[in-house]
């Protein structure tokens, strides 16, 4: 129910100017507020129609406040890694310029292993980089250092078990080396009296060429001769082996695959089982329909599978077959004349070449290095032959092959990773006592590397917001494939000393280790390599600073806005509050002649 209040007649015009006086009070208050505070309204509601403005320019400009925030805090992230990674590469830099030029000398075993391993130091120290307690290149994980020490490294943590670089070294030369020759697991069959012809073959024991695509020399080609005496005959003619799995790889699993490629080197691969593949993909396995057609996957996957590696449930492994040795027999079918020459050209799994050359010299000759003395008939020829093709095998085992053995051994250590399946390789034998890599996992060899590593992009393991719809990638992780190539060379000088404590480092091991070294260093400068990691940072700071720019742009543009909207202009308000006290005053002053108005003082 409505009440509709009395209204005295001749009330009307006492309650207007009420009204009146008390909306010019009003009036005074607010302009009175505006010229002490310098703002249009203490609410959003004082603004009218500009209150949608501010509000909207108010949530800008807070963001913003986040943005600068996160940008100040990723700029001083992003230029230490980017002093680590320029400093990394100088180390590696420093180290392969003095090895290529031989500055450090092959006098001194423990003097170059020194230098090497303080390199090795400082690199580490660069990867185990902070900022604001944070480790900046283990991927997501940022509580712990990323890296080891190279002391656990090279010599690996007895207290767990757990062996380090210098016994996967050894393990890898007394493999590639074969033992009780010492000839690089070639078999050299000496002629004997009254016989004229050697045999040369790779290792004949390995019946599924398991061993032989892992370890020890390779013959290149048919040994060369110069010369009408010697004659060289092909035996048996090399040929790949073959893997075949235990059975299909699910979606989801992983294994780690190492292939020997055409130019004699390695490639591991560390692979997924994904369905579908994804477009561009380099780390992936297809889901196969049956065995067959996995296997030839596996085949297909540029060369000759060396080894395979996997920590599935149930276990994959695989059975190496249908490898075959190259062999040649090496005739002395007539005397060969003062000059003639023998060439065995040999491979090595890292990609490399060398050769053994012999010398036919007449007597007195002693059949020193590199040369082998003519006998009295062919028969004591060949026998000559023989033993200085053994001794020069022996030579080539010792010194390029004992060199590619450290290099080797180091790159399957730093491609270690915490992921199930992907530690390193290590050394076993198989049923007939051959050398083979061990396909599960034993747990028990140091990870150099302690960070995240799910494979995706390093960069991408850490974001900062810089704008609206802008994600900047800072992340990085030091088991990068550049960071991995560039530690393994280092170690590979560092530990050589270690693995031959007794410094029977000769001149011509030093020298292929030091060649070797350099060309990995090399490698990892190459592109897609250090470079590219030391310009991801770089360009990820000249982002920070345009984005830098662009919110101060914005700021300033917003800010004039919101000037314009809730700032009350000084001489304005001083005007209008002069006006209204003006129109107060009189409204005073009338007000105050009415009420004393009377029938006595009108008459």
């Amino acid at each position: 129910m409505t009440t509709i209040s009395s209204f005295a007649a001749g009330s009307y015009v006492t309650h207007r100017n009420t009204q009146n006086i008390l909306t010019l009070k009003d009036q005074l208050d607010t302009l009175s507020t505006q010229l002490s505070t310098g703002r249009a309204s203490e609410t959003y509601g004082g603004l009218g129609s500009g209150r949608v403005t501010s509000l909207s320019a108010h949530a800008t400009l807070s963001a913003l406040e986040g943005y600068d925030a996160a940008i100040a805090s990723a700029k001083t992230r992003v230029s230490l890694a980017s002093a680590s990674v320029s400093q990394f590469i100088k180390l590696a830099t420093t180290l392969s310029t003095g090895l290529s030029n031989n500055i450090l000398g092959s006098a001194s075993a423990t003097t170059n292993a020194q230098l090497a391993r303080t390199t090795l130091d400082e690199a580490l120290d660069t990867l185990n980089q902070q900022s604001a307690g944070q480790y900046l290149f283990g991927g997501r994980i940022t509580d712990q250092p990323p890296v080891l020490s190279s002391d656990t490294i090279l010599k690996g943590d007895a207290s767990k078990g757990l062996a380090g670089l210098t016994t996967l070294v050894l393990e890898q030369k007394a493999a590639d080396l074969g033992a009780p020759a010492k000839t690089g697991r070639l078999a050299l069959t000496p002629a004997t009296a009254p016989g004229t012809t050697l045999n040369l073959s790779e290792d004949p024991n390995d019946t599924t060429g398991q061993s032989r695509a892992n370890f020890g020399f390779r013959l290149a080609q048919a040994p060369a001769t110069t010369g009408s005496g010697i004659t060289v005959t092909a035996t048996s003619t090399a040929q790949a082996t073959t893997a075949a799995l235990s059975r299909v790889p699910q979606v989801g699993e992983s294994f780690r695959v190492v292939v020997n490629l055409p130019d004699g080197s390695q490639k591991t691969l560390d692979l997924t089982v994904r369905n579908p593949v994804p477009p561009g993909s380099t780390d992936s396995f297809p889901l196969y329909p049956d065995l067959a057609s996995a296997n030839a996957g596996l085949n297909g996957l540029g060369g000759e599978v060396a080894s395979f590696q996997s920590a599935a449930s149930p276990a994959i492994t695989a059975t190496f077959s249908s490898g075959q040795p190259a062999a040649f027999n090496i005739g002395v079918t007539a005397q060969p004349n003062p000059g003639d020459t023998l060439t065995v050209s040999l491979k090595l799994h890292d990609g490399t070449t060398t050769t053994v050359k012999l010398t036919a010299k007449a007597p007195p000759a002693t059949g020193g290095a590199g040369e082998f003395v003519i006998g009295a008939d062919t028969a004591a020829t060949a026998q000559n032959l023989g033993n200085s093709l053994k001794t020069a095998l022996q030579n080539a085992a010792a010194g390029p092959l004992s060199a590619s053995s450290t290099t080797r051994a180091s790159k399957d250590f730093f491609a270690g990773s915490p992921v199930a399946g992907f530690e390193p390789r290590r050394i076993t034998t198989d049923a007939a006592g051959n050398p083979v890599f061990g396909q599960v996992p034993q747990n028990k060899t140091v990870i150099w590397y302690q960070g995240e590593d799910s494979g995706t992009a390093a960069r991408d393991t850490a974001t900062v917001r810089i704008g609206t719809d802008r994600d900047l990638a800072v992340g990085g992780r030091a088991n990068e494939p550049a960071f991995q190539e560039a530690l393994a060379g280092m170690a590979a000088i560092a530990v050589e000393i270690l693995a031959d404590p007794a410094g029977a480092v000769t001149n011509d091991r030093f020298a292929a280790l030091a060649d070797r070294t350099a060309s990995i260093l090399t490698n990892a400068k190459t592109s897609p390599g250090l470079p590219e990691i030391a310009s991801d940072y770089s360009l990820a700071s000249a982002a920070l600073s345009s984005a830098e720019d662009n919110n101060r742009t914005t700021r300033a543009t917003l800010q004039d806005s919101l000037d314009g909207i809730e700032t009350a202009p000084l001489e304005d308000v001083a005007a209008k509050l002069l006006a209204v006290q003006n129109r107060l005053q009189a409204s005073y002053q009338v007000t105050s002649m009415l009420s004393k108005l009377s029938l006595v003082n009108y008459l």
